[in-house]
């Protein structure tokens, strides 16, 4: 019993650990971003402020076709603060899945630099290749 209990939990654990895979993106910031094989949730990073990644985000999904933009959520930040600490899309694919693309202020401890994070899931299970295509949509659309 004990060793069908053990492999069980280890099995569980692995399963549950995730798997982050480094994949190639059309990001002039970021050439890859981290694909979490367990979320669904494809993330990649820009040297822009929330605000010109948020409209370049509103743009990019305005232009896919077959996507709906729905709502919109603030993140709460620090307060006082001059610029808002993120944001998070909602919008409606083909299939009514639910995509959602969360935008944060983050800074890098180590090399003490301040970005914008962008985190996409296309449904439940997430979809690799239409967000690699919305990452290049962001790119585009980013104003430099």
């Amino acid at each position: 019993m004990k060793p069908v209990l053990v492999t069980a939990l280890l099995a569980l654990a692995f399963a549950f650990s995730g798997c982050n895979t480094s994949v190639g993106v059309d990001n002039p910031d970021s050439r890859e971003a981290s694909a979490n094989q367990v979320t669904g949730i494809v993330s990649t990073r820009y040297n822009a402020s929330v605000d010109s990644v948020f409209n370049a985000v509103n743009r990019s999904l305005d232009q896919t076709p077959g996507m709906m933009r729905t709502g919109e959520s603030d993140i709460a930040g620090v307060e006082g603060a001059q610029e808002r600490a993120g944001v998070k899309v909602f919008a409606r694919s083909v299939g009514d899945l639910l995509v959602t693309v969360e935008i944060v202020k983050t800074e890098d401890k180590e090399k003490k630099e301040t970005y914008t994070a962008v985190a996409i899931r296309f449904g439940a299970f997430g979809n690799l290749p239409e967000s690699q295509k919305l990452i290049s949509r962001i790119s585009s659309n980013l104003r430099r």
